[in-house]
């Protein structure tokens, strides 16, 4: 189908996302009404904040439950003042701060954050289609589109009042624009990115090894395939001339990258001002435990940990399981990529890196922050049988409604 048609199919794609949302929702009534998911659990709140009285129980399983009650609190009051330590400052400000401009209009936080969630998901949605269709044919995007779509922690936390679609949104999009050397878009989508979730600051690196990669390409790099060391410094010397042409040629666009970097340090100097600590958002981080190591610490981290502290009915090994279990597939999707396009496999490695590599809170949050990997459902592409995509869906659909049962009554992801 030519880019300049409707694609139908996508307009069928995101037809049946509606639909699986709405199952999702309805299989969240029937267990509140059930009481499968206690009531008084969703009323719990930790800020003692008048207006959840009267909110309905569906909306509070959406959006009072664990992280989602900080961007509320967030969006309703701000980041605290004269407090120089506070769990708050670790969630970035633009998924708040969109819940309270829409709340001026709503006069309900819940349902806003809700629906700001709901919004973005299906942007994210589209911007993936965008992207799957730069490497792929329109009908195995709309494939790969509704695989990413029904991913069970992508349409659950893209359901709830979590910051993940929002952020999934600017990222997909940011990383189109900079496909398509458009610089501009990319970048301020990029800053947009990071004041959701700073863990994206990872996308300059991610850029900045697809930049040099391309200048490689460009100026004929040997490789190590017979080369000797020696010749590739030959190369260097040749291309160094070459690099710094290109660079005085694209300055510009290049220079556009400089915009997220001075956003994160406005931002980073407000808090600073509120609590007198330029890094109090790195220093939130203590209330999770959080901490980057190496895949083999945070391995050793689930039996050893915070977590299994606090909680010490939790069977370690299944708690390793459970994890592994969406982290490891993934991660082999993401190596997958290098054998068709090695920037998507060095965006997914990078982020995988991370979230493997988390101790802390962030490290028993994995199957949520893996998603960052996005581009590890591109791998399907034309490689999957369409006849097998059904039973992908299926699994994805059942494992959904399983994961959102599991936030609802522990802490997963």
């Amino acid at each position: 189908m030519r880019e300049s048609r409707i694609p139908f199919s996508l307009i069928g794609v995101l037809g049946v996302l509606v639909l699986v949302k709405t199952l999702m929702l309805y299989a969240l009534s029937w267990m509140i009404t059930e009481d499968v998911i206690p009531g008084a659990w969703l009323r719990s709140d930790p800020y003692s904040a008048g207006d959840i009285t009267g909110v309905q129980e569906i909306l509070l399983a959406l959006a009072n439950r664990w992280d989602s009650q900080h961007f509320i609190e967030i969006a309703r009051n701000g980041y605290p003042l004269g407090v120089s330590n506070d769990l708050l400052f670790a969630f970035a400000p633009l998924y708040p701060w969109m819940i309270a401009v829409l709340n001026s209009l709503l006069g309900n936080l819940y349902l806003s954050a809700t629906i700001v969630s709901n919004i973005f998901y299906f942007v994210a949605v589209v911007s993936f289609y965008k992207v799957a269709r730069l490497y792929m044919p329109h009908d195995y995007a709309c494939l790969s589109t509704l695989a990413f779509g029904l991913f069970p922690t992508f349409i659950t936390y893209g359901t709830l009042a979590y910051s993940e679609a929002p952020y999934l949104a600017f990222a997909i999009s940011a990383w189109y624009f900079f496909k398509k050397e458009q610089y501009a878009p990319s970048a301020v989508l990029t800053t947009l990115a990071i004041l959701t979730r700073y863990v994206s600051a990872l996308l300059l690196a991610v850029y900045a090894i697809a930049f040099l990669m391309r200048l490689a390409k460009a100026h004929g790099y040997p490789g190590f395939n017979g080369s000797s060391f020696s010749s590739f410094l030959r190369w260097i010397g040749r291309s160094i001339h070459s690099f710094f042409s290109l660079l005085w040629k694209s300055y510009r666009g290049v220079l556009w990258f400089a915009l997220p970097v001075v956003a994160v340090l406005v931002f980073f100097s407000y808090l600073g001002m509120l609590t007198g600590s330029f890094f109090v958002a790195f220093d939130a981080h203590v209330f999770f435990r959080d901490r980057l190591m190496t895949p083999i610490h945070q391995f050793v981290w689930f039996f050893e940990g915070f977590f299994t502290e606090i909680n010490p009915g939790v069977e370690p090994m299944l708690l390793v399981l459970l994890r592994y279990m969406f982290t490891l597939p993934f991660l082999g999707l993401a190596i997958a990529l290098f054998r068709d396009d090695t920037e998507l496999g060095v965006y997914g490695l990078v982020f995988m890196w991370f979230t493997l590599s988390m101790e802390g809170i962030s490290g028993i949050a994995s199957p949520r922050i893996m998603l960052c990997a996005w581009v590890a459902l591109l791998a399907f592409r034309d490689r999957t049988d369409k006849s097998l995509y059904l039973a992908i869906y299926l699994l994805f659909l059942v494992v959904g409604v399983w994961v959102l049962y599991q936030f609802e009554m522990t802490f997963f992801a």
